[in-house]
Parts: C-alpha cells; sequence; structure tokens
C-alpha cells in the first residue's frame, strides 16, 4: 500500500469521529461515579484524567492497531509497538505527574522540569522510532503527515 493510500486510510478509520462521543459517555459516567460517591477531592484531577487523558489512550491503541495492519514484518510491529509503549508512558507519565502534584507529594518545580523531560524524550524517542520504522517500510506514515493531512481535509 503506498503512502497516500496509507494516509487515507488512517483519516478513514480515524478516531476522531467516535471521539467526541466517547467523551461524552467518559464525562456521564465521571459525574454519576462523583454523585454516588459523593466525592470533592481531588475532583478536577479525576475529571481531567478521566475526559481528556482516557479517550487519548484509547485513540492510542486505535491508531496502534491500524498501523500495524501495513506490514507484517516483525521488526517493524515490534517498532510499532515500542512506538505505541512510548505514547502510553507519555500520557500515564504526564497524568502520574499531575495527580502527585495535586496530592502535594512534588513541587510546581518538580512537576514542571519532569514533564519538560518526560516529553522531550518521549518525542525524541517517537522521532528515533519513526526513523528506524521508515529504513524497514518507504511508505511508513508519521505523525506529522498526519496531522498535515488532518488540517487539509478540514479547511476543503
Amino acid at each position: 500500500m503506498l503512502r497516500e493510500e496509507r494516509m487515507e486510510y488512517l483519516y478513514d478509520k480515524s478516531w476522531n469521529k467516535k471521539g467526541p462521543l466517547f467523551v461524552m459517555i467518559v464525562g456521564v459516567v465521571t459525574a454519576l461515579w462523583l454523585w454516588f460517591n459523593d466525592s470533592r477531592m481531588n475532583l478536577s484531577l479525576f475529571i481531567i484524567c478521566a475526559a481528556v487523558f482516557m479517550p487519548l489512550l484509547v485513540a492510542t491503541w486505535h491508531k496502534l492497531k491500524l498501523f500495524l495492519q501495513f506490514n507484517d514484518s516483525t521488526i517493524y510491529r515490534r517498532f510499532i509497538y515500542l512506538k505505541g509503549t512510548v505514547q502510553f508512558v507519555l500520557l500515564i507519565g504526564v497524568m502520574s505527574m499531575l495527580a502527585l502534584y495535586s496530592l502535594k507529594y512534588i513541587t510546581l518545580d518538580t512537576m514542571s522540569l519532569g514533564g519538560a523531560v518526560l516529553i522531550a524524550g518521549c518525542l525524541l524517542l517517537e522521532s528515533w522510532v519513526d526513523w528506524k520504522v521508515l529504513k524497514i517500510d518507504d511508505e511508513h506514515v508519521v505523525e506529522s503527515l498526519l496531522g498535515l493531512m488532518n488540517r487539509e481535509k478540514r479547511k476543503g
């Protein structure tokens, strides 16, 4: 499958169409859980984690499964799994940093520095994985191309 065909396939199968519905369902479940548990402690953190990060984890998993359909090579699949793992670590790491700061286990400076190191490290590792995957599969679609295509489709 050529790169353009892969991009079209990824765009057609993208999670963006299901995302808002999933976020609303998670929001309703979160509100019901908080109402029945009468919990007010760390409400904002829980809502941010439930309404933002959890749908992102599902979207990342969905994108990982779509990328695995393009090539049956074991090495390709390992690198795609590595890329997905890096994205999961980034999301869970940011969520954990927010939780630790909210619970007053770390200071704002520590959270900022830890978050910056985590984000920079994950982005560098993802770029390296994309570079390695492009060596294996010339038609691999990197994240920047997907973002560009999404912007172009919304304009036109």
